[in-house]
Order: C-alpha cells, then structure tokens, then sequence
C-alpha cells in the first residue's frame, strides 16, 4: 500500500496524524506486503510520518510486511498520484485544501482530510 501525506504548516497534533495513520491503515489488505508513506511535508508533518515509521517498523516486521517513509516534494506527488493509494491531508479548522487533494480526487484516490 502507498500512502501520500501532506498537511499545513501549523498542524500539529500528533493524535490526530496517528487516526488518519489508522484510516489508512484499515484499507490495508492482509496481501499488502508493505507500507509507503510519501510525505510531502510540512517539516512538522514529516516529524510524525518519521516517528510513526520509526515507532512501527518492528511491528510490521514481525507481520512480514515493510515500512518505509519517502520525503518528496509535492510536485512529485502530483505527477504520480496515480501510483497511491490513498491519500491524506492534515489541517486545523478553517485553513483551506491544498492542490493534491484536487489532484488526488482527479485521480479517483481515496482521500482523508483530517481538520483538527
């Protein structure tokens, strides 16, 4: 399973990362023998998509499956957005959408917008 994720940059309730981890985490199928995470930041962001992936990977490991974290910037998001699987986006209240969750929709990802 590939997942992108992306927030703003005054996100930062680590809660919530890890309920939007567990959304994607439950369209997993039992034959996914890997976890992507695609990170396409803010630095904050990245932090959690780090400890997440830090934290897990002995746990995934002992299920057989691989874990791993990718920085990339958005613009390589957008262009293989076909590739994932789903898609998430981090947010307080009020603060708008970014372009990958438009592009993400085009594309037929599912996609999670957590606003908190």
């Amino acid at each position: 399973m590939i997942v992108g994720v992306q927030g703003t940059s005054s996100f930062d309730d680590y809660q919530v990362f890890l309920r939007a981890i567990g959304v994607a985490l439950s369209g997993m199928s039992a034959d996914d023998g890997y976890l992507y995470i695609y990170t396409a930041g803010p630095a904050k962001v990245n932090s959690m998509v780090m400890e997440f992936v830090n934290v897990s990977e002995k746990g995934m490991k002992s299920r057989g499956k691989k874990i791993k974290m990718y920085k990339v910037a958005p613009s390589w998001l957008s262009e293989n957005m076909k590739d994932i699987n789903y898609f998430m986006f981090l947010s307080k209240p009020k603060e708008g959408n970014s372009k990958l969750v438009a592009e993400a929709e085009l594309n037929n990802v599912e996609v999670g917008i957590f606003k908190y």
